[in-house]
């Protein structure tokens, strides 16, 4: 979002007043790095706001007997590939990823309600990355997979006044232009660089 707030740790912050405005909700860059980070924005109606740098993946999936096929756009390279592994369910809210070996790779437990669907994958679960980073991903009906991995949360406050941004964190207050275009959230930094953020297309870490 804003370059001052990459620089700052982790922070709690009071919450202020704010009217409805055209920034409230969830928003994700347009655009990533080649290693697929990005920035979360959340925006809160009570004037909380909540910057969370992330791993994103977005990509599709579909259930071939006991493997989970899943394609993605290579960030690196922009090609699409596969990825396939067999799955394991233990009940309805925990499952195993299994190699063709059948070594265990990994679990993955559900968050949140259970849908109410055939299909027992669909819905959002998380599972450990490394042993200390905690991945979410939603799989929803219609064949889409959300991934998301956040490693930074920074949260303060913020304000709008007219077509600027009056964001505070830990202390550190900021003025941004902004605008809204095309259905897109555009940002202007302190050096003039301009970030867009699109509708965030998954419930994950919504009020993270």
């Amino acid at each position: 979002m804003f370059s001052i707030l990459m620089a700052v740790a982790l922070a709690a912050a009071t919450p202020g007043q704010t009217a409805d405005t055209p920034v409230a909700g969830q928003w994700e860059s347009a655009i990533r790095n080649k290693g697929g980070i990005g920035n979360i924005l959340e925006f809160s109606p009570d004037g909380r706001v909540t910057q969370i740098s992330a791993m994103m993946s977005d990509a599709t999936w579909a259930i071939q007997g006991e493997w989970l096929r899943t394609t993605y756009t290579n960030e690196e390279t922009g090609k699409l590939q596969d990825s396939l592994v067999k799955i394991e369910y233990q009940g309805l809210d925990r499952f195993v990823e299994k190699d063709e070996n059948d070594a265990e790779q990994g679990y993955s437990e559900r968050i949140g309600d259970r849908p109410v669907t055939d299909a027992p994958l669909v819905g959002e679960w998380c599972s450990l990355f490394l042993d200390t980073l905690t991945t979410y991903r939603q799989f929803t009906s219609d064949g889409r997979l959300f991934v998301r991995l956040p490693v930074t949360v920074l949260r303060g406050t913020y304000t709008v006044s007219g077509d600027t941004l009056e964001v505070t964190i830990a202390g550190q207050p900021g003025r941004y232009p902004f605008r809204i275009e095309e259905g897109r959230l555009v940002i202007k930094n302190r050096d003039d660089a301009e970030r867009v953020y699109k509708r965030s297309p998954s419930n994950l870490l919504k009020g993270y």
